[in-house]
């Protein structure tokens, strides 16, 4: 058997985003210089996810909390003024450092279901994260989602960054 074929990285200088072709695999590790727990508390939160979360071609995004349960909550997204589609996200927090999105997408044509697997390593000081998303139907879509960590990493890096630890 040969190995599996990787497609060229894409670097944003923040996040190092690499697509395996033989899984239908989004994978990303970045080096973050933040507390971890703030990191968590960023990836965890649906209203912090908007100030870091970005979708190409989407000119913004709501998030919003279920009501009737904690762990879940909805991305709205919008383009051209008005709703483009939704995701509906199950968080799922085991032990302080792995964080399981189950993200169910409708775009208006087509809907599917995908996995993101999170897990955040450091300390006070620094944080890293390694993200695999796993669940794709074709390689359009693994391309989407790696434009989409590509560029909300990036965002999350600077943003976490830029708070410094006070």
């Amino acid at each position: 058997m040969s190995p599996a074929v990787m497609d060229p990285q894409v670097h944003a200088g923040l996040a190092s985003v690499a697509l395996e072709s033989a899984s239908l695999l989004v994978s990303a590790s970045l080096r973050i210089a933040a507390d971890t727990q703030r990191v968590l508390y960023a990836l965890a939160i649906p209203e912090y996810m908007e100030a870091w979360l970005q979708l190409p071609e989407m000119e913004r995004i709501e998030c919003h909390p279920c009501r009737r349960s904690f762990d879940r909550f909805r991305i709205t997204t919008f383009s051209c003024g008005g709703r483009k589609g939704w995701i509906d996200v199950s968080c799922i927090l085991s032990k302080p450092d792995k964080i399981t999105y189950i993200w169910d997408v409708d775009c208006g044509k087509t809907r599917s279901k995908s996995l993101v697997n999170i897990r955040l390593r450091g300390d006070r000081s620094r944080c890293t994260l390694k993200l695999q998303h796993r669940g794709f139907c074709d390689h359009p879509e693994v391309e989407w989602y790696s434009r989409i960590w590509d560029l909300s990493l990036g965002n999350l890096r600077e943003l976490m960054e830029g708070c410094g630890s006070a």
